[in-house]
This record gives C-alpha cells, sequence and structure tokens, in this order.
C-alpha cells in the first residue's frame, strides 16, 4: 500500500469529499486516500446494491471499518454465529485484471491508492505583483513549491508558471526565488502553529517573466 515518499501526493480532506460519485469515487482508510473509480466502471455491466452503498459513502472516511493494514473489520453474526464484515462492499472486486491487484482486496491494494490525507492543512497568501491580487489558498503542509503551484494554476491562474515564485526574509530586506522542491517549510515559509502570538499566513510573491508561454 505504500508509495515512495518522492511520488506521494497530499490531499486536504475536502479535496477527497468531492469526489462522491458513481463515476468518480474516492475514500480515505487510515489517512490513506483510494480512487475506485476504476473498479466501479469495470462492474458497471454486473451492478448489485452492495456498490450502491458503496456509493452512498463515497468521499468520506471509512476508517471506522477497517484495521490500520487495511483488512476489514469483523462482527459475529447474531443469526449465524460467525464473523461477517461490518463493511461488506470490500467483498466487492473488477472483473477485470487491467483493474485490479490480483488476490488483493480493494482497501490493501496499491492499485487504488492514490496518496495520503494531509497531516496538518496550511493557509498560504499567495500576492501576484503584476495585477496586485491577494489569494489566500489551503495546501498540504507535505506539497512542495511546485505542488502549489500546480495547485493555484488549476484553480485561480493558467499562467502561474509565467511568473518567478519569490519570498522575503530578513523582515522585508531580501527577497529570493523559492525552491521548486521544497516544501513551505524548507523554503523558510513557517506559520504560527507553535507561536504564542497569531500571525499572518506567510507570502509568497509572484513576478511576472514576461514569458506567457510557460504554463
Amino acid at each position: 500500500m505504500e508509495l515512495p515518499i518522492s511520488k506521494m501526493r497530499y490531499y486536504l480532506k475536502d479535496e477527497v469529499v468531492s469526489h462522491n460519485k458513481k463515476d468518480d469515487c474516492w475514500v480515505i482508510i487510515h489517512t490513506n486516500v483510494f480512487d475506485l473509480t476504476p473498479m466501479l466502471r469495470d462492474r458497471l455491466d454486473h451492478w448489485n446494491r452492495t456498490l450502491d452503498y458503496l456509493i452512498a459513502h463515497a468521499g468520506k472516511d471509512l476508517t471506522h471499518f477497517f484495521h490500520e493494514n487495511g483488512e476489514p473489520r469483523t462482527e459475529i453474526s447474531p443469526s449465524t454465529g460467525r464473523p461477517r464484515v461490518l463493511f461488506p462492499p470490500i467483498l466487492e472486486v473488477a472483473i477485470s485484471e487491467f483493474s485490479k491487484t490480483p488476490g488483493a482486496m480493494w482497501s490493501q491494494d496499491p492499485f487504488y491508492h492514490i496518496g495520503r490525507v494531509t497531516k496538518r492543512a496550511r493557509v498560504i497568501r499567495i500576492i501576484n505583483t503584476l495585477t496586485a491580487q491577494t489569494q489566500f489558498m489551503t495546501v498540504c503542509n507535505e506539497d512542495s513549491i511546485f505542488d502549489i503551484q500546480q495547485k493555484y494554476k488549476q484553480r485561480y491562474n493558467h499562467h502561474a508558471g509565467s511568473y518567478e515564485w519569490r519570498k522575503f526574509s530578513n523582515g522585508g530586506k531580501s527577497c529570493s526565488v523559492l525552491d521548486p522542491n521544497g516544501t513551505l517549510d524548507e523554503n523558510g515559509l513557517t506559520d504560527d502553529e507553535d507561536s504564542t502570538v497569531e500571525l499572518p499566513p506567510p507570502s509568497i510573491w509572484l513576478y511576472y517573466t514576461d514569458d506567457i508561454t510557460i504554463a
């Protein structure tokens, strides 16, 4: 179930919640994010009520139904005296071998595992020096500057790559370009998590490079 740290994607819970449909179904299990859309697409011609029950939980946190290793929690059936899973949709599988890992339940299948929920959401302030617009944005603490650039591009400005992303330090006396491979903390953009006073969100300054070909 583990992805290499360098390739791990992190998501806000609010991002997962929006994937709550039959053709776009994500779930969370112990902070791990699973995209079950391929399995559901594979089962469209072999649908049942249990899959409807899964769709009803799309975009939700299913942690209470599973152990940390992804195995389903069980209970003793009062009618048969035998164990039964708390979340029946775990027994559903894709029919095509291209949409699953043989022998693996989807809660333990790396095929569906796309990342993790962030340990901490961060609010940052992005200031466009060309337009004088300020955009507050919530990102994952684990995001690199490159990840943030891509999210900013998708949400607010398609030409985000046409700007240099900089920070000010030393009380605003010096300005430097941000390391795109580093996180906010690694770039010195810390917040007030451990501060005794409330501080403004860290700021990123966008300087237009006069190159609209970069996207």
